[in-house]
């Protein structure tokens, strides 16, 4: 049996015998019990003979757990323990060998809490009345509070996300839409095994598949959300790119500004940086509770004053500090998510354009 913890002695990284390739992960949310539910299945690559598989995972309540082999058998679980740095371990009865394939499959359940980390909770009031939404903020290592993961930046993967919500709200996620109808037992019976009341009240969002990304920039949210839209060119690919603004109803008529500043901005980075812009499109989302802003690839979060503008404002430094966040975090489409640090102490390679940019923008707004 072999564990490998060359990387995990001195920093807390996870141990380096398997290494995930694929996530198939699926959410239901519950925004009137305030909770939140799904299963995750990893593709693994085993990397040395172990019998022993690692990751992170914090503040969730593991359900179902077992492994898939290359010959379809099933591994079942032996013995699951709770390590310290937020991390869980699972024995198999027999040693994986190195060079194969396999799959971990793992439910789990959460609480939506209104503490910005993990899938957490937000809320607005309409006519007097609370209404709550959920949104993720993972970065750095806060993914493992939302769904079991390898959730160090260095471990890209590509994720294909499915969210399940109640029928007349919204779900977004880091690509597109790929499809959603209506929960319906003849068509949906994979879901309705898994989730229990599951019925015509409910929807689902299967969105397509990211490129490889570290579990940091994976984002996904669901509520009542309003939205503008437009769209820009881009100069090197030649593709028009669909840009959103998302945020509560009541604040939506504030986020023209920013959706007309991505739209200049995206086509500038593109031909700055000299590398296409490799998603097929590119949403923010305005949040009331968040602690500045989040280059979440494909779909940008942050709080209010760093992307809503009132239409009458005549504030130019509101005005510039719309301009500098947003810019900010529309450049690490590219620093950070194309190209990203191999540990968190070289953070410093993703934030080094901060200073350079917002000048280079102001000087072509």
């Amino acid at each position: 049996m072999s564990t490998s913890t060359s990387n995990s002695a001195n920093d807390g990284r996870l141990p380096t015998n398997v290494k995930p390739t694929h996530y198939n992960l699926t959410i239901r949310t519950d925004l009137e019990k305030l909770v939140f539910e799904g299963f995750v299945k990893v593709s693994l690559d085993v990397i040395e003979s172990t019998d022993t598989i690692v990751l992170n995972s914090s503040g969730l309540d593991l359900g179902t757990a077992a492994v898939l082999l290359e010959d379809s058998r099933v591994r079942e679980i032996e013995q699951v323990t709770f390590e310290k740095e937020k991390r869980v371990a699972f024995k198999f009865p027999a040693e994986f060998h190195a060079g194969s394939k396999v799959q971990l499959y793992l439910g789990f359940s959460g609480k939506l809490l209104d503490n910005q980390v993990g899938y957490y909770l937000s809320s607005w009031e309409d006519e007097g009345r609370t209404k709550h939404y959920a949104l993720t903020q993972f970065a750095p290592i806060d993914a493992r509070r939302a769904f079991p993961c390898w959730d160090e930046p260095e471990l890209k993967a590509t994720y294909a996300i499915t969210l399940i919500s109640r029928i007349g709200s919204t779900n977004l996620s880091n690509m597109p839409v790929l499809d959603e109808k209506p929960f319906s037992v003849q068509e949906h019976s994979e879901f309705s095994d898994s989730f229990k009341n599951l019925d015509s009240a409910w929807k689902i969002t299967r969105f397509e598949t990211t490129p490889l990304m570290s579990s940091y920039i994976v984002a996904y949210a669901n509520g009542e959300f309003s939205h503008l839209e437009t769209s820009a060119k881009l100069p090197l690919s030649g593709m028009t790119v669909p840009l959103r603004m998302y945020a509560t109803p009541d604040l939506i008529h504030q986020a023209q500004f920013a959706l007309e500043l991505k739209s200049k901005v995206l086509p500038l980075c593109e031909k700055l940086f000299d590398v296409e812009y490799p998603l097929p499109k590119l949403d923010t989302l305005v949040v009331s509770n968040f602690g500045g802003a989040m280059e979440n690839w494909g779909l940008i979060t942050g709080r209010t004053r760093s992307f809503l503008l009132d239409p009458k404002s005549t504030d130019m430094w509101a005005k510039k500090l719309v301009i500098r966040i947003h810019s900010h975090e529309i450049a690490h489409m590219w620093f950070g998510n194309i190209t990203t640090m191999k540990w968190w102490d070289n953070l410093y390679l993703n934030e080094g354009k901060f200073l350079l940019l917002p000048m280079a923008f102001a000087l072509r707004l």
